[in-house]
């Protein structure tokens, strides 16, 4: 999600209100940079729990700075809304985690490796056949 679109995100709700917001941007536009420039970082090997670990950091950084601008009934909703995200996000594997990331085809199944043809069911593994009936 791009630093615009979570910043409407937010206002909607979190009602910001214009000095939060003008506040509030340069941070996300600092968070996407570091996770674009970690992303682009080959230096980690292929560590993919190193990376991960870092990307957590970048994001609890960034979650401490919006706390900081935001009033009390404002951290109660965005502590929630972050440990909502954060559920949702062990749910499915994580940024990158078990099956779910980038490389799946159209209409794959939770849980397929990348390159799956159309129409492969749940948990199917590159080059497996589409589930018969």
């Amino acid at each position: 999600m791009s630093p615009d679109d979570r910043l409407k995100e937010m206002i909607a709700d979190l009602n910001l209100t214009a000095d939060q917001q003008a506040k509030i941007k340069p941070i996300l536009v600092d968070q996407q940079k570091k996770m674009d420039d970690l992303r682009n970082d080959n230096s980690s090997g292929g560590d993919r729990q190193a990376m991960r670990q870092k990307f957590e950091q970048i994001r609890t950084d960034a979650n401490q700075k919006i706390r900081a601008v935001l009033d009390d009934k404002q951290k109660a909703k965005f502590d929630q809304e972050e440990q909502d995200r954060e559920q949702r996000m062990q749910r499915r594997g994580g940024p990158g985690g078990p099956g779910g990331g980038p490389g799946n085809g159209p209409n794959n199944g939770p849980n397929n490796g990348p390159d799956n043809g159309p129409n492969n069911g749940p948990n199917n593994g590159p080059g497996n056949p589409p589930p018969t009936n």
